[in-house]
């Protein structure tokens, strides 16, 4: 596997949060006890003390590889600073972060890192959760490192440009989408931690990151030939 490093870009990004559920709970401001103090909000659904761990892959046009001494080779050959942020051969870590809690409110809304949030869609399975407002398409700033930079936007599977194509494309706007699991009563976000080499190095950290698939059209054909992209895929059980 080969890689070459034109130019290097770090992003590390940390965020509190909250976030919220579906119409059938009424909205509630934070709660006061008999002395006026706040207590806890029964509609949040707090992160535990576990992230699951479903796998730690290096994919390459020569395939995915999961062996833990090449994917940290990778890391100290292509950014030695920040080898110990992924979890190696481990499927579950301790986790101590409360920026992912979920709040649900009325009017099918809910509350997730300071932002509110539409519920569009609900299955047994899965919740989607949508922007309220519209943001811009991203511009000429997206492409100044190329191939690169493209690949890096696209890794999540709910990106700009995912959603306007699911939308009939030729956007100039889009409303942000993401993903919550559903299982039971309880509900479990699916993280990413990624980081690209291609034309550019570019490592994506973020202690609470907004929940997202991985987008499997970046394995499935958009490698190209010196491209090496390592993904940790994760959940954060969120409950009561």
């Amino acid at each position: 596997m080969t890689t070459r490093n034109l130019a290097a870009v770090f992003i590390s990004i940390v965020i509190l949060s909250a976030c919220g559920k579906d119409s059938s709970m009424p909205a509630v401001n934070p709660p006061t006890n008999s002395n006026g103090n706040q207590t806890d909000n029964p509609n949040t659904y707090k992160p535990g003390n576990t992230l699951l761990i479903d796998d730690l892959v290096l994919y390459t046009t020569d395939g995915a590889h999961r062996d833990v001494q090449l994917i940290k080779d990778f890391m100290t050959r292509n950014f030695p600073d920040d080898v110990s942020i992924f979890d190696y051969g481990q499927s579950s870590v301790s986790y101590n972060n409360n920026a992912l809690s979920l709040t649900f409110l009325d009017s099918n809304k809910v509350k997730l890192k300071d932002s509110v949030f539409e519920i569009v869609s609900k299955s047994d399975k899965e919740m989607m959760l949508s922007s309220k407002d519209s943001s811009d398409m991203p511009g000429i700033e997206s492409t100044w490192l190329g191939h690169c930079m493209i690949l890096y936007n696209q890794v999540p599977k709910y990106n700009a440009w995912s959603i306007c194509n699911a939308a009939g494309g030729n956007c100039k706007k889009y409303r942000k989408q993401y993903p919550v699991m559903v299982s039971g009563k309880d509900y479990y976000l699916p993280l990413l931690k990624y980081a690209l080499v291609s034309n550019c190095s570019i490592f994506m950290y973020d202690a609470a990151p907004m929940p997202n698939y991985l987008n499997e059209n970046i394995i499935n054909g958009m490698l190209q030939n010196k491209d090496s992209l390592l993904v940790q895929v994760s959940r954060l059980k969120v409950s009561k």
